[in-house]
């Protein structure tokens, strides 16, 4: 090889090292997608309604959701599921009555809101009415009750006042929302209650009026 040859290739190299690092390569940034940067809209949500009482299951349409959006209506939903770009659903906690805006926020932190289209409806109270004051251990009595936002799965117990459940009693309203049980009462003395409770679980949204064992 002659020294103008190699003089030559050398110049060669350095051109193509100058012309990777100068800034106007056309490898440059990767620029982020357009389902990536667009913020993602909500259109619908249903049901448009909630209970007061106990969590509402919805499904939320719109365009642009991504994996590991959050929503909000009014207050944080839990078990959010992004079926797709297009649906989600999610359970909203129960709230005060009014009107919520429904927010989907992708992780970037670009979000979409549609205005008061969740509606927390309120129901009108759970009731529980004992048919007596006092009885005798082991005697008979009975219980009514109201349940306007009546469910499968929600239950009727009887409960020492400032206790817990104990096994002395319970019942279920199978999704009525009135009616009236029959039952015996505990056979230890004390203070009971009648509770109304939601969803297999131990919240109560209605208490009856203590009555005595004696």
């Amino acid at each position: 090889m002659t020294k103008k040859t190699h003089q030559g290739m050398l110049l060669l190299a350095f051109a193509i090292g100058f012309a990777a690092c100068d800034g106007q390569s056309p490898s440059g940034p990767t620029p982020l997608s357009s389902a990536a940067s667009r913020a993602p809209t909500v259109t619908a949500i249903s049901p448009s309604t909630g209970s007061t009482a106990r969590p509402t299951p919805v499904v939320i349409s719109g365009t642009g959701f991504l994996s590991g959006a959050t929503v909000t209506v009014d207050v944080m939903a839990g078990s959010v599921s992004v079926v797709n770009s297009t649906t989600i659903t999610a359970i909203v906690p129960a709230r005060a009555a009014g009107h919520a805006d429904v927010v989907v926020t992708n992780p970037g932190g670009s979000g979409g809101t549609l205005t008061a289209a969740f509606t927390y409806s309120f129901h009108e109270p759970f009731t529980l009415t004992s048919s007596t004051d006092s009885v005798d251990a082991g005697g008979q009595m009975s219980v009514s009750w109201t349940a306007p936002g009546a469910r499968a799965g929600d239950w009727i117990a009887v409960c020492r006042v400032g206790g817990g459940y104990e096994d002395d009693w319970y019942g279920l309203p199978n999704g009525a929302t009135s009616g009236k049980y029959s039952l015996t009462a505990p056979t230890r003395p004390g203070q009971y209650e009648f509770r109304y409770l939601l969803d297999d679980g131990f919240v109560a949204v209605a208490r009856s009026s203590p009555f005595t064992v004696r």
